[in-house]
């Protein structure tokens, strides 16, 4: 008796208990607001990843800042002008493609600026002041026009 007690009781709680489904994480929405597209390529989306340490991802590369990504998109976009333009189609030029290009470049510039990505400006920041190497230029000996050669000792 009591063993039936106790299958019904199982029975019942599993019919009762909500049906679990995997949570449905939605891809986050295209990142790029360049939307020129010549001969109908378009620049290529940027998503959220979904990790946190590279969270901006173009086709299967993802990158740290919006910045690289946002460029990464846009140099995509010109490549596949230009393929099309060097293989002929019609009325297209790679020129026109560079155009293009540079006005992806200049709106990416704009929303990458506007997202407020503070991991592109410090890297861009501190690759900068790493790069100057005015440290090691103000350690060098100044010149006095003497030469160790010239004295003889």
């Amino acid at each position: 008796m009591k063993t039936t007690l106790i299958v019904a009781a199982i029975i019942s709680l599993s019919f009762a208990a909500p049906a679990r489904r995997p949570a449905v994480v939605p891809r986050a929405a295209n990142l790029q607001t360049f939307t020129g597209a010549l001969n109908g390529i378009a620049a290529t989306p940027v998503v959220d990843s979904g990790n946190p340490d590279r969270p901006f991802q173009v086709k299967g590369d993802t990158f740290v800042n919006i910045g690289a990504a946002l460029q990464r998109s846009c140099d995509q976009q010109f490549n596949a002008c230009a393929n099309a333009a060097n293989g002929g189609a019609a009325g297209l030029s790679v020129n026109d493609c560079q155009g293009q290009k540079d006005q992806c470049d200049a709106a990416s510039s704009g929303a990458a600026a506007n997202a407020g990505n503070a991991n592109a400006g410090n890297g861009n920041g501190n690759a900068g002041n790493a790069n100057t190497g005015n440290a090691n230029a103000g350690n060098a000996a100044p010149a006095t026009g003497k030469s160790c050669k010239a004295k003889k000792h």
